[in-house]
């Protein structure tokens, strides 16, 4: 029975203590394979094994937890109907905080202006005492806790401990309803001291600042996603009878529909080619800058755009199938994972909030019995102040977002140079590996053959009549060296002739009539066996084998007219991709199963020192196991059948998806287009990753350990501590913004939406 997925859409976190309760309500229930939950993005993903589970009872789950299931939907079409829809900005995800903050706002700057008025003008009486200002705060405040900055927290708060998982709406919740209580009771009783409304206002007022601004920064932290939603057209210009365009909803477009795509106007669905040309702008799926050029029977993605001229299209692939609904389901799939770092934080996060709550009471305990004051009414009040500063200092939001903001910058902003990461632990890999292992042909190379040099038998045929010849008698042989004399001959322009009594010979060569000659093309053992004598360019076969080329002769009526060198060329980045993994300090070495002569050949062209040539699949594997045996964390890039066992054995596994579909299974970080330089800018950008998530991770805790005793000491107020909460979470996430630099999208010459 194969396993379904689906997407939870969560309210009602707002730490990693909360990620980590509803994590395990999922896990705990019957059939459920595997959950992860992400707190940036509020979301859980969920695989189910059993088929006799209902979608229901996850939402039961996340509701007995003590949260909310705000939609529910299968992940795989997630992606794809959210790029139909009209995309959302940083407001639209931030407008529930801003109404929060404006109440937060225009209740609490009152009782904190009343409460500095009061301390202002009363020189004889007790700050802190009976007095009219301190009932009209406790008006205002009272309306505070009731109002959307107020009432949110203290019902989460609330849900959070009726379910005995306390999290950091519990704690602000608490510190809030204590000062409000303590100075409540102050207020009734003239002779004890204390007023904690302004505190109580406080903190409000900050914690709703941080939230606004932290959903402002989720939402810049999400873009690419919008990204690509800009790139995904919500109309279709689909032709109906007698060729008339109708537009349609982009979801009605089917297979087979034939649909119209003019100068500036971005391709719909994927599909294919029927008439006209254009120059495409294809840096949403490459990251290349530069156009494409495309003609009919060629294949053009939905989200591309047409920067010139008018095409006709076939609809290949539509909605969920779309290339475009594919990436952005890898970068959803990658956003919601979590690393090894992250786990680690959420289960110290999930232990943390019961800590904190212990230690308020130490602290309300120590402060009533050792605290300095002599009068005991005076010194209950600051036990009670120091108290709620540890429990607000200490919220472990900044923990919980440590990880996740970085990996969602991260993967969604690497999506959009064309560098897909299909979890969190596969970017984590990568920014750790200190040797690249490389595939020779279809990676470091191009893998199709070209005609590098046609050479003829001395007073025979010149080299554009040997392709002539040539390319007569292969040109209906599927063999990839045929086929590279072909697009040689194109490339001059040359018409082949029609042979007679074509044969193929499996593995050798061909043989045809041709002008009423006797025509061979192929081996030199080939033509040995037909008699032909090659010895006089015995010394030239040599020279082409041993520089790693092919080498196809030709000969007529028994006689050798010419020979001609193949060779798979290496990709025009592959010289560049080296030398900047090299720039970086990592080993580089390639690994491929052909020739020694061959690997030798290319690994000099583009400065490779180290080469394992004449390997078998197994035989890649055995040198990935190898190198980790030594200590080194290894990353392969390959592209074929024969390297996904490689792929997955290795650290970091890197493939092209121009590749095989099996290699792009096997790898951890697919590679769109065929731009090698992608491989040291996956590896810098998770390197990058790396070092913000150790960054953050680093301060949230150093934030703690350093802020809970000023708190529990008295040297950080309530208000305070509820200030330097909030720019805790804030800096995390705006840490994390900094690797869209990193991996931000390279400048398109095509007109943005």
């Amino acid at each position: 029975m194969s396993s379904r997925r689906y997407l939870l859409r969560i309210n009602g976190m707002t730490c990693g203590a909360c990620a980590a309760r509803t994590e395990r309500a999922l896990r705990d229930v019957d059939g459920v394979e595997d959950a992860a939950v992400n707190l940036a993005t509020h979301t859980a993903r969920v695989i189910l094994a059993d088929a006799a589970t209902e979608p229901d009872q996850l939402s039961d789950a996340v509701r007995h937890a003590g949260y909310e299931v705000a939609s529910i939907e299968p992940a795989d079409g997630s992606a794809a109907s959210r790029l139909t829809e009209p995309p959302t900005t940083p407001d639209d995800v931030s407008g529930g905080s801003r109404r929060s903050l404006v109440a937060a706002a225009t209740l609490g700057l009152p009782i904190i202006l009343i409460h500095g008025f009061a301390r202002f003008v009363t020189t004889h009486a007790p700050a802190d005492g009976f007095s009219w200002p301190m009932m009209v705060q406790a008006g205002l405040t009272l309306w505070l806790l009731a109002s959307p900055a107020g009432m949110p927290i203290l019902r989460s708060g609330l849900r959070a401990a009726r379910h005995r998982a306390p999290n950091m709406d519990a704690l602000i919740g608490l510190g809030v309803v204590a000062a409000f209580v303590g100075s409540v009771i102050a207020l009734a009783s003239p002779a004890l001291t204390g007023n904690h409304l302004h505190t109580a206002a406080m903190i409000l007022l900050f914690i709703n600042v941080g939230k606004y601004l932290e959903a402002r920064a989720r939402g810049r932290a999400s873009s690419a996603l919008r990204a690509l939603a800009r790139r995904a057209p919500q109309i279709a210009n689909v032709l109906r009878r007698h060729d008339q365009c109708v537009p349609v909803p982009v979801s009605e477009v089917v297979v087979g529909d034939h649909l119209r795509v003019s100068a500036d106007e971005y391709v719909p669905v994927d599909g294919r080619i029927l008439k006209g040309d254009a120059s495409v702008d294809a840096s949403m799926l490459t990251g290349e800058s530069m156009l494409v050029d495309v003609e009919a029977d060629a294949a053009v993605f939905g989200g591309t755009l047409v920067v010139s001229g008018s095409v006709v299209i076939e609809a290949t692939a539509v909605g969920a199938d779309s290339a475009i609904a594919r990436i952005a389901r890898l970068v959803e799939q990658a956003q919601a994972s979590r690393t090894r770092m992250q786990r680690i934080a959420d289960r110290v996060a999930g232990v943390f909030v019961p800590i904190v709550m212990a230690l308020s009471v130490v602290t309300f305990v120590g402060q009533t019995t050792f605290g300095a004051s002599d009068d005991m009414a005076r010194r209950l009040g600051e036990a009670i102040s120091c108290a709620i500063a540890v429990l607000v200092v200490a919220c472990p939001c900044a923990m919980g977002l440590a990880t996740p903001t970085a990996v969602m910058v991260a993967t969604g902003n690497a999506a959009l140079r064309g560098i897909l990461v299909r979890d969190a632990a596969a970017l984590e890999a990568a920014g750790t590996v200190d040797i690249v292992l490389l595939d020779k042909t279809g990676t470091l190379t191009s893998g199709k053959p070209q005609v590098l040099h046609v050479y003829g038998e001395p007073g025979g045929h010149e080299p554009r009549d040997l392709i002539h010849i040539a390319t007569s008698v292969e040109q209906f042989s599927q063999h990839p060296l045929a086929r590279a004399i072909a697009a040689k001959a194109r490339e001059w322009g040359i018409t082949p002739s029609q042979p007679a009594h074509y044969e193929q010979h499996a593995g050798l060569g061909v043989s045809a009539e041709l002008d009423g000659h006797r025509v061979l093309a192929g081996s030199r053992e080939f033509l040995d066996r037909h008699g032909v004598d090659c010895d006089t360019l015995t010394e030239r076969i040599e020279r082409i084998t041993t520089d790693g080329q092919s080498c196809v002769a030709v000969a007529r009526d028994g006689e050798l007219d010419g020979l001609i060198g193949l060779a798979d060329r290496p990709r025009p980045t592959a010289a560049a991709a080296i030398q900047r993994l090299e720039a970086m300090g990592l080993n580089t070495m390639m690994v491929t199963g052909d020739s020694r002569h061959t690997a030798a050949a290319i690994a000099a062209e583009l400065g490779l020192r180290q080469v394992q040539a004449e390997l078998l699949p197994d035989g890649k594997v055995n040198v990935v196991r190898e190198l980790q045996s030594q200590g080194r964390r290894v990353a392969f890039v390959g592209d074929g059948i024969n390297d996904a066992a490689a792929l997955a054995a290795a650290d970091a596994g890197i493939a092209f998806a121009s590749g095989t579909e099996i290699a792009s299974e096997a790898a951890g970080i697919t590679l769109v287009g065929d731009n090698l330089v992608l491989v040291a800018e996956a590896v810098a950008l998770a390197r990058a990753s790396v070092r913000v998530i150790r960054q953050n991770l680093f301060w949230a805790m150093f934030y703690n350990v350093a802020a809970i005793p000023l708190a529990a000491l008295g040297i950080l107020p309530a208000g305070a501590a509820a200030a330097a909460m909030m720019c805790s979470s804030i800096s995390v996430v705006l840490n994390s913004l900094r690797l869209q630099k990193s991996a931000a999208a390279p400048t398109s010459p095509a007109k943005t939406p």
